[in-house]
Order: C-alpha cells, then sequence, then structure tokens
C-alpha cells in the first residue's frame, strides 16, 4: 500500500509534467502533432487493407516527424526524402505489381500523405497534406461503408477540418477547441446539404464506379 501511495504522486507528477509541457509548446510544434495524430487516425483503418509493410513504415515516419516537431530539430534533407520516397514506390510495386488500380493507389495515397509530413514547413505544405487528407478519408469508404469506419472518418474530417481552420488564424496562439468548435458547426451547417445530395444526387458510373482488378475489387465495388 505504501508502495501504491508512494507511486501515485510520482505518476500524478509525471502527467502534470506532460500536460504542462504540452500547453507550453510554441504553436509550430502544436499545431504539426495535432495534424500528425490527424493523419494517423485517417489512415488507421485502412490497416486490414494495404499490405503488411505499409503501415509500420507510416507509423514510424509519423513518429520521427512528431520528434523532429518536439525536439525543435531540422527536417530530413531532399535525398533523404527522395530516398524514402523511392522506397515507398519500390515496396508497393513489389507488393501490387502495379502502381496502377484501386489497392496500389490507396497504397501510394497512404505513403504519399505520410511522406509529405516530413516537408511541413509552410502554409502551402499544409493545404497539401489537408487535402489528401480528405482524400484518403473517401479512400477507406472502397473497403467498408460500416458504421465504425464511417464514425472514424468523421472524426478525422473535424480534425482535419480543425487543423485547416487554425492554418486560418495565423495570428497570435488561438486555442485549438476553438477551431474544433468553429469545424463542429460547419459540418453541421453542411449536414443538410450532404443529406440531400446523398438522397438527390444520381449515383452513377463511372463517378461512383471503382475499377476492379481481382475478385475482391468486384465484390467491393456493387455500383460498378
Amino acid at each position: 500500500m505504501l508502495n501504491a501511495a508512494a507511486a501515485s504522486p510520482t505518476a500524478g507528477g509525471a502527467s502534470a509534467g506532460l500536460i504542462q509541457r504540452l500547453a507550453s509548446l510554441p504553436r509550430e510544434t502544436r499545431d504539426t502533432l495535432w495534424l500528425l495524430a490527424v493523419v494517423g487516425l485517417v489512415i488507421s483503418p485502412l490497416i486490414p487493407h494495404v499490405p503488411g509493410w505499409t503501415m509500420p513504415f507510416a507509423y514510424a515516419l509519423l513518429l520521427w516527424r512528431a520528434w523532429l516537431s518536439w525536439n525543435q530539430r531540422a527536417l530530413p534533407n531532399r535525398w533523404i526524402k527522395g530516398g524514402l520516397l523511392l522506397v515507398a514506390v519500390v515496396l508497393t510495386v513489389v507488393s501490387h505489381k502495379t502502381i496502377v488500380g484501386r489497392d496500389a493507389g490507396v497504397t501510394l495515397i497512404v505513403l504519399l500523405l505520410v511522406l509529405k509530413t516530413l516537408e511541413l514547413r509552410a502554409r502551402r505544405d499544409a493545404m497539401v497534406i489537408f487535402f489528401l487528407g480528405f482524400f484518403t478519408l473517401l479512400a477507406n469508404f472502397f473497403f467498408s461503408q460500416s458504421l465504425i469506419v464511417a464514425f472514424v472518418m468523421l472524426v478525422g474530417m473535424l480534425g482535419l477540418l480543425t487543423a485547416l481552420i487554425n492554418s486560418n488564424l495565423p495570428v497570435g496562439r488561438p486555442p485549438l477547441m476553438q477551431s474544433l468548435r468553429t469545424a463542429a458547426w460547419m459540418s453541421l451547417l453542411g449536414a443538410p446539404i450532404m443529406l440531400a445530395l446523398f438522397l438527390l444526387f444520381p449515383r452513377m458510373a463511372p463517378l461512383w464506379a471503382c475499377p476492379a482488378t481481382t475478385s475482391a475489387d468486384a465484390a467491393a465495388c456493387p455500383m460498378k
């Protein structure tokens, strides 16, 4: 009991220290860590649908990028990024025998999204990550339209919208909760339009079809 009581203040002190450190981070570091966490969430439902090496590779890069941001280290140079891109493309070709098609395309979009975080320096780079992230959100529905995936994608969409809104508040240190509330309000306002489009917009090929390269692809694309 004494050991537990002695350990509790230590754990509480460590937790309080971490929270204090997070609160005192520079805005650029805070915003980068938020965006990296959202990217990690957005790609997570794709774990069963990409080659086994993809997600360890992707999450290792995200953790590396987070470490660089946390410790205020310089980003990798273009030769390192070029080498990582080459490795990603070669592994994709080896796994899928192509870079064309649904499965190879989803693998590549995940890797390109993660690799882009390694050159996140300016607002322009952030915009590319935002829209690659939104595209990856849609890619999740190639494989599953379950409620769980839909919920994760809703949270991911709110996270990306929060980061997008926050990037348009360049002055000072606006709280992320402020941007999150704005993102939630925007989503609520857009929900009736989304529902109307879902019910009334004609879902016709090729806009609503995806190319099937295997029998599993064909089963996943019933509207083809």
